[in-house]
């Protein structure tokens, strides 16, 4: 039967896009904090199931942990992307190209259906921040994918893991020169 997930997107593609998440995530909080932006991380992670939240670190536990989880969830999906629609050549553009369109769902269409705050897109140091903060995460998650051995075929697996032999004789892979019988 065909599986759909063929080099462990889901593992690979999960951690990787928490790890993105996490660079995000404090980059963010830096530029709310030198006030580039208003808004803080959570205005966007968790409004994504609440409709409001407070300053205080257990709403900022909660929200991390939520940033988390949809930068696992958006990580998914570009492993998917890279195992099934695009090549490793020029990956960071690639992955530029991906946080971009990211953003522009984000601000494009989520911003709309969940309850983020109603000024945040006025803000431009909130939308040029969340821009460079989603392409900063897509470029470690994708980055994070290679680090892993993500884009290694099975065939390259294969070979680092069982040299090919070639017989000079023949020079022919995995052939080896036949032997004479014994008399």
């Amino acid at each position: 039967m065909f599986k759909l997930e063929q080099r462990q997107e889901f593992i690979r593609g999960s951690l990787a896009g928490a790890i993105g998440a996490t660079v995000k995530y404090g980059f963010n909080e830096l530029m709310q904090a030198v006030n580039l932006a208003k808004y803080d991380n959570n205005a966007t992670a968790i409004t994504v199931i609440m409709k409001g939240y407070e300053h205080n670190l257990a709403f900022w536990l909660f929200g991390f942990m939520t940033a988390l989880i949809i930068g696992a969830f958006f990580g998914v999906i570009i492993a998917f992307m890279f195992s099934y629609i695009l090549t490793e050549e020029h990956y960071i553009i690639k992955a530029v190209g991906v946080g971009a369109g990211i953003w522009l769902f984000n601000f494009g269409i989520t911003a709309r259906i969940f309850h983020y705050p109603a000024d945040i897109t006025w803000h431009l140091g909130d939308v040029v921040t969340m821009l460079l903060s989603l392409i900063l995460y897509s470029v470690i998650t994708v980055y994070s994918l290679k680090v892993m051995g993500f884009f290694q075929t099975e065939n390259q697996v294969a070979e680092r893991e069982q040299p090919v032999k070639v017989s000079k004789e023949y020079n022919n892979i995995d052939r080896q020169p036949m032997r004479k019988p014994r008399d």
